[in-house]
């Protein structure tokens, strides 16, 4: 950080503890339909807070320089130099971290002599890890050439934050997921083939079933046409045997016209 940047820190600070008393006596309220400075930082923070991140960077001139709070918590924490590396470190952060994000700005205060504006207010979102609810208070100091933004200074307690999901981390998450869907998918497709294979024992079933009964009434067809078969030869026996009657009675007549 160059010692440009350093001395404007070093009045952030001051014009941020002197931001606390007028809040804690009462101080200017909330700035309403300004334009100027506040109105680009208002506006800034709102697009951030919509999700709109190239409205968001565009406030920032090219080589901005970020100082955010230090700890593993804190989305972007540390020092950045530029655009990229705000949206690398900071936003980038808090897109892998919460499900929403954003600044509340209570209250603004803005320092004509020294080109800064403060924002007082909090973080708020719902992240991943942690109790997932996040309202923590924060100050935010902008430091202007014009009106584009040449320095960010943002001062809060980083263990007020759910925690940064890493690269890895979300990595690691979503092959899980992927995982848990290939799981679902091979149950999905073993409950079908079990249900084909009920199926098709069903229909398998069904069809020996049906076959049994075609077999047992072909077998009573064929029984019934030997029967059936049966019934003449049967006829001509009888009709063999009345013949034999009738001869044995004409022999017998004819015995008794010779005597």
């Amino acid at each position: 950080m160059s010692e440009e940047s350093k001395g404007l820190g070093q009045r952030a600070k001051g014009l941020v503890d002197q931001a606390k008393r007028g809040v804690g006596a009462g101080g200017p309220p909330v700035a309403e339909d300004v334009g100027g400075r506040i109105g680009v930082m208002r506006e800034a923070l709102r697009a951030f807070g919509e999700g709109d991140i190239d409205r968001y960077l565009e406030a920032f001139d090219e080589e901005v320089e970020w100082t955010g709070p230090k700890g593993d918590k804190f989305p972007g924490a540390g020092n950045h130099s530029g655009r990229d590396a705000v949206r690398d470190a900071f936003v980038k952060d808090a897109e892998r971290s919460y499900a929403s994000f954003g600044f509340r700005p209570d209250r603004y205060l803005e320092s004509q002599a020294d080109d800064f504006v403060v924002a007082i207010g909090a973080f708020t979102g719902e992240g991943v890890k942690g109790s997932g609810v996040l309202d923590a208070p924060a100050v935010q100091v902008w430091g202007f050439d014009g009106e584009t933004v040449i320095s960010v200074g943002i001062y809060a307690d980083s263990q007020a934050f759910s925690g940064v999901v890493t690269e890895k981390e979300q990595e690691e998450s979503e092959r899980e997921d992927e995982e848990d869907d290939g799981d679902g998918k091979d149950e999905s497709t073993k409950d079908k083939s079990d249900s084909e294979e009920k199926s098709d024992s069903e229909d398998k079933s069904d069809s020996e079933d049906k076959s049994d009964s075609e077999d047992k009434s072909g077998s009573r067809e064929k029984a019934g046409s030997r029967d059936e078969g049966e019934s003449p030869a049967r006829q001509g026996e009888d009709e063999d045997d009345e013949g034999d009657d009738d001869t044995d009675d004409s022999d017998t007549k004819e015995t008794e016209r010779s005597t």
